[in-house]
């Protein structure tokens, strides 16, 4: 029997059903709390978000940061700690991530208080709060942070079961008029065949206005220093045996941001994507497309393999580069040229 999963959007009676296509009939989930399933704050739920962090940043609006660690204590003068703290390579920017089950009226006041100290941070503190235990890529992690000033902005995530509605209210009066960073996120929990189905909505922003506020962002006058990283100093570090050809290639076409290890926009408006940037990591190709056109994720296996490990963010996918042979694909998927060398 094939079973579908349909999402309720409306906020209030808001839930999930289960669609039986042979039957023609939907079924109600059965909604839960954490409390009521066992599932403590720490050891359960913020447990599984570090050990599955590549697989539940995509869902907070995090696609390519990098986990700092958990339970981070942002400054001596207090015994609090933050639960989750992030670091952005797009733009250098740390994200405090407040996780809570149920719902806490200070939960907002909780993650400013901790923006606000984590603001004073140098370089050489927050590379010193990096957790190696938990981290796939510390030394990666490292060279970005080294490579690259850090934005003065902070961003924040809430992630909870359930808000008052003064939370969300003031998280966007706080954002829609003095631009503060900050994006909610809400829990349910269903009950399907003995598994646990977590259900994560975007509370604030709204999805439909996302864009202006992220245009809002860009016009706040991010830094921008410029690096004295070149891509001769990122080449030694790279893993992979077509790594050279990679660079040269992009490079072919534009020079790109070394200090970000990165090609934005490298392609436009190609195969129903508005664009593909490709990411240079220490350890494989990073591909990632906005827009998306059907059976994408089949079409890229199709190409590149049914093994290629693809993650879905927010407006589009991403896939990584591996092997040889899906090098190759991507040179033909992305109509690369070599050009000869003098």
């Amino acid at each position: 029997m094939r079973t579908v999963l349909v999402m309720l959007g409306a906020r209030k009676g808001r839930g999930m059903l289960r669609f039986d296509l042979k039957a023609k009939v939907f079924t109600s989930l059965e909604k839960h709390t954490m409390q009521e399933q066992s599932i403590m704050e720490r050891y359960d739920f913020q447990a599984a978000a570090v050990h599955s962090w590549e697989s539940f940043r995509p869902y907070i609006g995090l696609e390519t940061s990098y986990l700092i660690g958990q339970e981070i204590r942002p400054h001596k003068s207090v015994g609090d700690s933050i639960d989750l703290l992030a670091f952005r390579p797009d733009d250098s920017t740390l994200t405090v991530i407040e996780l809570k089950r149920g719902k806490k009226k200070l939960q907002l006041l909780q993650a400013l208080s901790y923006a606000a100290m984590v603001s004073t941070w140098d370089k050489e503190r927050l590379i010193h709060s990096i957790q190696r235990n938990i981290n796939p890529d510390p030394e990666e992690l490292i060279d970005l942070i080294n490579d690259n000033p850090l934005n003065e902005e902070i961003g924040i995530i809430l992630v909870s079961e359930f808000y008052d509605p003064e939370v969300i209210l003031t998280a966007n009066w706080l954002q829609t008029q003095y631009n503060v960073n900050i994006s909610a996120f809400s829990v349910d929990v269903h009950i399907m065949g003995g598994e646990t189905i977590i259900d994560i909505d975007q509370r604030l922003p709204l999805k439909e206005l996302q864009d202006i506020y992220d245009s809002r962002g860009r016009k706040r006058g991010r830094t921008r220093v410029s690096s004295d990283v070149t891509w001769e100093d990122v080449l030694p570090k790279l893993e992979y045996p077509f790594a050279e050809r990679a660079l040269r290639l992009c490079r072919n076409e534009k020079e790109g941001d070394p200090a970000r290890r990165r090609f934005v926009s490298f392609r436009s408006n190609m195969h129903g994507y508005t664009w593909i940037i490709v990411n240079f990591n220490y350890k494989y190709l990073n591909i990632y497309m906005k827009g998306k056109p059907s059976n994408a994720e089949d079409e890229i296996r199709k190409v590149f393999g049914e093994d290629t490990a693809i993650s879905t963010w927010r407006e589009g996918h991403s896939f990584k580069v591996e092997t040889g042979a899906q090098f190759e694909a991507l040179v033909s998927w992305l109509k690369m040229k070599d050009v000869p060398t003098e």
